[in-house]
């Protein structure tokens, strides 16, 4: 949540900085909304791999994260969808018709797949603490939105005059890299048979 009051200070050093300001609010309103059924299916993921994974259950556990990340998929889609068929009128809810309102419009159109990468991102997490592996998680995500999303979306709003829209494509550039890491190891690198007698050693604590 801190990069969004990053982006919300450097918003405000755009030239146009009261239409910035409030076009940008309205985005994170809106992410945040959305945020909320991720944050729901993520919450899901961490209980149910957690508790295979302390039942000794590791391929069900495995089963249960491909489940939980197809549903995620089909959530995001629908969500990407609305926000892109209704970009045009969702500002309207927050802000009267005008310029704030217009390039809200805008960067909501084009920024709707951030929602596929956004959920993704947070029901991996959910299997990342399930896992017993959340410290992973934390340095990714913590190494790609504040080493490199927000620095790559001032660089993209100031240095190539994208405003507004720089700024979240930063925001979502850090996403896709702590998804892209997350998943490499996830896929890759965790053994969930040794995963399953860690989660069974710490039960019995």
């Amino acid at each position: 949540m801190w990069a969004f009051e990053a982006l919300s200070i450097l918003a405000g050093l755009l030239p146009d900085s009261v239409v910035a300001v409030a076009a940008h609010s309205v985005l994170v309103n809106v992410d945040l909304l959305v945020y909320t059924t991720f944050a729901g299916l993520s919450v899901a993921a961490n209980i149910r791999v957690g508790n295979c994974l302390g039942a000794n259950m590791p391929k069900k556990a495995k089963v249960v994260r491909n489940v939980a990340l197809m549903i995620t998929l089909v959530v995001t889609l629908f969500f990407a969808g609305l926000t892109l068929g209704l970009s045009e009128y969702i500002p309207l809810l927050f802000l009267d018709k005008g310029k704030s309102a217009d390039l809200a419009s805008k960067v909501m159109a084009i920024m709707s797949p951030q929602k596929i990468v956004d959920g993704l991102n947070a029901v991996t997490q959910g299997v990342f603490r399930g896992a017993g592996r959340q410290k992973h998680a934390a340095i990714a995500n913590g190494g790609a939105y504040y080493l490199f999303g927000v620095p790559f979306g001032a660089l993209l709003a100031f240095q190539c005059d994208l405003g507004v829209e720089g700024l979240w494509i930063g925001m979502t550039a850090g996403n896709v890299l702590a998804l892209s890491v997350m998943t490499v190891l996830m896929h890759f690198y965790w053994n969930w048979d040794h995963l399953a007698d860690e989660a069974q050693a710490r039960t019995d604590l």
